[in-house]
């Protein structure tokens, strides 16, 4: 369960599985879709990503960015890359998820990357391990 907010707001969406039950209602399919699409993302692309073909730390640009899109467009994130803790607390504070994701986020929210794509990318992955 400690990789339950990753979960919710993004490795189902990059893995493929665009369920919405499983999804935070906040990251619509549009939302991944649109994203995808703004920044050339194949099927090729994640279905290589989720299988091991490429690691993650392998990820194309593309998909780093495409990552930050779906956060920024979801409330999560800003443009510069950071994390909107506040925003996240706030979201899930009447959850049996608070203390788990308190937890992971005052520790993946100092992840930093080369840029705020890369941010995005490299806070997922922090999360994904937790």
């Amino acid at each position: 369960m400690r990789a339950t907010l990753a979960l919710t707001l993004l490795l189902s969406c990059l893995a493929g599985i665009l369920s919405q039950n499983t999804m935070d209602p906040r990251v619509s399919k549009e939302t991944v879709d649109g994203c995808m699409k703004e920044n050339g993302v194949s099927a090729q692309d994640l279905a290589d990503l989720q299988s091991g073909k490429v690691k993650h730390a392998d990820a194309k640009d593309n998909v780093k960015c495409s990552t930050q899109c779906i956060l920024v467009k979801s409330g999560y994130m800003d443009s510069t890359g950071k994390l909107l803790t506040d925003k996240i607390k706030a979201h899930y504070a009447n959850t049996n998820l608070m203390a788990s994701i308190e937890k992971d986020l005052d520790r993946c929210s100092k992840v930093k990357g080369d840029n705020a794509c890369d941010t995005a990318f490299k806070m997922l992955g922090c999360f994904q391990g937790a």
